[in-house]
């Protein structure tokens, strides 16, 4: 059976052992697996997806605890690539409560990822075994070398007909290697990318400062707004099939409002799919739940295509439960996802 293959960055999140703390208030901390294209693989485990987890991790014990994490959900790491002498890549990162923001501070430069080569992959094999490619915008961030790589084999993926996704997951702070004025080149950069893939996800931020698209309608009518970016980047990118759009209230760190929008343009005419609206009064952790999103959406499209209500109401069930655990995955199933969704998140105990 043929694989999603996920593409990116795995490293050590480091966090307060409890969540109210600040970095440097605390001395326990919780040391957790974490990155967005493997949390995509995770999430799709999860799901009941077989993925793939292509990427470079030091040959050690650090390497070791990689393995075995994605070995724990099924995930086949027979492409990981271990280097001798090499580091992995962490965060530190601070939980928002209530009126205060989370906070993340990288340490990646430099990692057996980031120093990534093309020719360290199998590619011809792994697209073998591809079903679907995904990525997301942090991995081209990180160095020239891997936005060439990801270029280059995009084209490749695209040409056998294999559907690629990419969360746009705009990170200003890792895009150092680009020299100069970074807002205009940026787009450029992505858009070369994004114009191979089949779907893409992302929030208003990331549409404007990764693919440059004017957000200043300022219609109050959230469709109508969304609706606008959505036209731009499917004229842009004919190639483009599907865009999902995560929306987030944020009421305060610790309570939001979530939901989500599904564009695809068949037989240009723009077709609009509004999901379920939840609101979440008692977050947990929100980091990954837009990887969630994404995942969710990926699976629906996989299973579910001919059902595009279902997809994005279920890719916003499984992030908005995202919020409600520690950690960068979602932990539940399908089975999990639909009750919630009969629900509609009310909390009544299902018998």
């Amino acid at each position: 059976m043929k694989k999603v293959v996920c593409f990116g960055e795995l490293m050590l999140r480091i966090s307060p052992w409890e969540k109210t703390e600040r970095l440097f208030q605390t001395n326990k901390f919780r040391i957790e697996p974490a990155g967005s294209e493997s949390n995509v693989a995770v999430n799709l485990a999860n799901l009941g997806l077989k993925s793939i987890f292509l990427s470079s991790i030091p040959k050690n014990e650090l390497g070791l605890i990689i393995i075995r994490y994605l070995s724990k959900y099924g995930i086949d790491t027979s492409f990981l690539r271990e280097k001798e002498n090499t580091r992995l890549g962490t965060f530190w990162n601070e939980n928002g409560v209530d009126l205060r923001a989370s906070y993340v501070i990288y340490d990646r430069e430099n990692s057996a990822f980031s120093i990534t080569k093309s020719d360290e992959y199998e590619w011809d094999e792994i697209r073998k075994e591809c079903a679907w490619f995904h990525t997301s915008g942090i991995s081209p961030a990180l160095t020239r070398e891997i936005y060439e790589v990801l270029k280059n084999q995009l084209v490749d993926f695209a040409q056998n007909e294999i559907p690629i996704s990419i969360d746009l997951n705009y990170r200003g702070k890792l895009w150092k290697w680009i020299p100069g004025e970074k807002n205009s080149q940026i787009p450029k950069l992505m858009e070369e990318l994004c114009s191979k893939a089949y779907l893409i996800c992302g929030n208003e931020e990331d549409f404007q400062l990764n693919l440059g698209i004017d957000s200043s309608n300022n219609s109050k009518n959230i469709i109508e707004h969304y609706s606008s970016i959505a036209t731009q980047v499917f004229k842009k990118m004919p190639n483009v099939q599907y865009i999902a759009v995560s929306l987030r209230k944020s009421i305060s760190a610790s309570v939001n409002d979530w939901s989500g929008l599904l564009f695809t343009n068949e037989k240009n005419q723009l077709k609009i799919l509004k999901s379920i609206d939840y609101h979440l009064p008692n977050i947990v952790d929100r980091v990954g739940a837009g990887d969630s999103f994404c995942a969710g959406i990926i699976y629906g499209l996989m299973k579910k295509e001919d059902d595009l209500q279902y997809i994005i109401d279920f890719a916003v069930t499984y992030s908005a439960l995202k919020h409600t655990v520690r950690g960068d995955v979602s932990e539940f199933s399908v089975e999990d996802v639909e009750k919630t969704m009969q629900t509609q998140g009310s909390g009544r105990i299902i018998r």
